[in-house]
């Protein structure tokens, strides 16, 4: 963001308790004046997988626009350079390294790449997924220090990201919700990060992908991280939309579906939203409110152009409309009326 000037956003490791990133990038709020708006987006590939064709694939794309780094985010960049956090699942790797894991496929890109990022005002990407090993430990960490030597924020993975803005703080966390054997490990953690912490974001890798419904898993784990205080669930991986609930006053939004996504050339369901959270903090109480931003994750039907577009007209209503019709069927889920859309 533009209006960013002092403050802190620090990435620790859990398990050694050490911080190792720094930025100053608190919001230039008035005084008095403590709200936060968050923009999630689901799943970004930004590469593809080298044993797919060139043609039509992320980087023929990059070509074609003459490198222009702003193109992949430029439809959106309005909505993102007006927030205060911007958060996507990075669903792949920045790597030089030939050595793929043994899986159908495996994503990465150049180094360069990560200028994506940094031109959509992007400053927070979690890497709690099943394509961030895809180069093994020597891919991930050659991500892991993209990320640091050009400020973009990480979590998941043991890593834990914390924001300060004046005397309030973001926390967040970042899992992949396979199985319900990572229930206690994620109640201690959002526990202990909610003590420190004003707000605490979860997001979760999970589901089943093509599915447009939460598993039971899913539901459990969510649930619990909000009554054990985090304040806000969001969900990736089923690379298509899911419902959204409104659970004890605080969103769990089941699965937002791809975004700028290179791990398909011409994925079938091309809807997408941007999920927008406002938080507000006031008389020291937290209020949390949402807004759906219906998307298509290309410009054209014919193919994907890896630049999302917001929806408009008949559109944005379809869109909305499958996911209301989603999240009808969950115990809490949000109704048509919904204030945010």
């Amino acid at each position: 963001m533009s209006d960013y000037i002092l403050g802190g956003l620090f990435v620790f490791k859990r398990i050694l308790g050490i911080i190792l990133l720094i930025i100053f990038i608190t919001p230039n709020f008035s005084y008095g004046e403590e709200k936060f708006v968050i923009n999630f987006m689901g799943d970004c590939t930004l590469g593809y997988d080298t044993n797919f064709s060139y043609y039509n694939s992320f980087p023929h794309m990059l070509d074609r626009v003459n490198n222009d780094y702003g193109y992949f985010f430029k439809n959106v960049e309005d909505i993102l350079d007006k927030d205060n956090l911007s958060i996507v699942n990075l669903e792949g790797t920045f790597t030089e390294s030939k050595k793929r894991a043994q899986k159908k496929f495996c994503f990465k890109g150049k180094d360069e790449y990560v200028d994506i990022l940094k031109r959509a005002s992007i400053e927070v990407v979690n890497l709690s997924n099943n394509h961030t090993y895809d180069f093994g430990r020597v891919g991930f960490e050659d991500t892991v220090k993209v990320l640091n030597d050009n400020g973009i924020t990480y979590y998941g993975n043991d890593y834990i990201a914390s924001c300060y803005k004046d005397e309030v703080s973001i926390g967040i966390l970042g899992y992949k919700g396979w199985s319900l054997n990572i229930k206690n490990q994620m109640i201690e953690d959002v526990k202990s990060l909610k003590r420190e912490n004003d707000i605490v974001i979860v997001t979760f890798h999970w589901g089943n992908e093509g599915t447009n419904y939460p598993n039971k898993i899913q539901k459990e784990l969510g649930r619990l991280a909000i009554d054990n205080g985090a304040d806000i669930v969001v969900g990736h991986h089923p690379h298509v939309i899911q419902g959204i609930e409104r659970y004890k006053d605080r969103y769990i939004v089941y699965s937002l579906g791809n975004f700028v996504f290179g791990g398909n050339r011409n994925p079938r369901d091309k809807d997408t939203f941007i999920f927008q959270s406002i938080f507000t903090i006031k008389d020291k109480k937290l209020y949390c409110d949402g807004k759906i931003i219906p998307c298509r994750i290309s410009s054209t039907d014919e193919y994907n152009d890896y630049c999302p577009v917001i929806a408009k007209g008949h559109e944005k209503d379809r869109i909305l409309n499958r996911i209301f019709k989603y999240s009808e069927s969950l115990e809490y889920g949000i109704k048509r009326d919904f204030i945010g859309n």
